[in-house]
């Protein structure tokens, strides 16, 4: 029969148990804090490295009457003749382009978009220029041509791109008279206004801004993989708005024609030959 006192591990014996269960603990925290702390480094390290093509967050306005110093006069568009027009542009020719993008309406003499660029890098970002390339061309289109009519030149044009010319010839107005350079910290943004003309064809063609950062430069493409299409209005006669009620047929040189034609605004627009 064995005594109680025999039972009992010594407390010696105890103390060495516990400190040889606690080493593998001490090494699973160490290895395991190691860990986290070289995946915190890694990732830290990883946003703060971003490279030019990453380097600034971009968007983009393209309807003109969201534009300050723009807005939506003076407009042109042409329509596919096979889509039966659906509501109208509403007061005013805030709407119009709105209006024509739903009726698959294609901007008509020119394109107008507004760039706005925020740095997102820890190092300086510089937009050195920008980009144009010519995708497709055809001949102008032809269909339903419309307008909202223009109460008097109001643009201010950043870059202006003549699409009629190969390549696309860019022009860049500044008031200053420097040449373009946009530099962006983290956080700053900076806004442009590109007009694309067309007064001889039907152009699809793509934009991108050249970005370096740190002596690394990047091409980063803006819009849509698409691209934007440009047609030339060369019609004879086409539909204006008249701000609130009816279309009314006019000549190419903003003239009424005659005989008198309205359509009601609740009503298609027909094509013209």
């Amino acid at each position: 029969m064995t005594s109680a006192e025999e039972e009992e591990s010594p407390p010696h014996k105890k103390s060495l148990m516990k400190r040889f269960l606690t080493i593998p603990v001490l090494i699973v925290t160490t290895v395991l804090t190691t860990a986290i702390s070289w995946g915190a480094t890694t990732l830290l390290t990883r946003v703060s490295q971003v490279g030019p093509q990453n380097a600034l967050a971009i968007s983009l306005e393209t309807d003109p009457a969201h534009m300050s110093g723009v807005g939506g006069e003076g407009r042109l568009t042409i329509i596919p003749g096979s889509v039966r027009t659906k509501d109208n542009p509403g007061q005013g020719c805030a709407g119009f382009h709105s209006w024509a993008a739903k009726n698959s309406g294609i901007d008509g003499g020119q394109t107008t978009l507004r760039v706005y660029a925020q740095g997102r890098s820890e190092k300086a970002a510089v937009i050195t220029g920008i980009n144009i390339n010519v995708l497709e061309k055809g001949p102008p289109s032809q269909g339903i041509p419309a307008s909202c009519p223009t109460a008097g030149e109001v643009t201010f044009r950043t870059f202006t791109i003549n699409l009629d010319v190969s390549p696309p010839k860019i022009s860049y107005d500044s008031n200053s008279g420097a040449p373009f350079s946009f530099t962006l910290a983290k956080g700053e943004t900076e806004a442009f206004t590109i007009t694309a003309i067309s007064k001889r064809a039907t152009y699809r063609w793509a934009l991108s801004l050249n970005v370096l950062v740190e002596g690394e430069q990047a091409t980063v493409p803006i819009g849509s993989p698409t691209g934007f299409t440009t047609t030339a209005f060369k019609v004879q006669r086409y539909w204006e708005w008249d701000f609130h009620t009816a279309w009314t047929l006019v000549r190419a040189d903003g003239k009424i024609a005659r005989p008198l034609r309205l359509i009601p605004s609740d009503e298609p627009l027909p094509p013209l030959d």
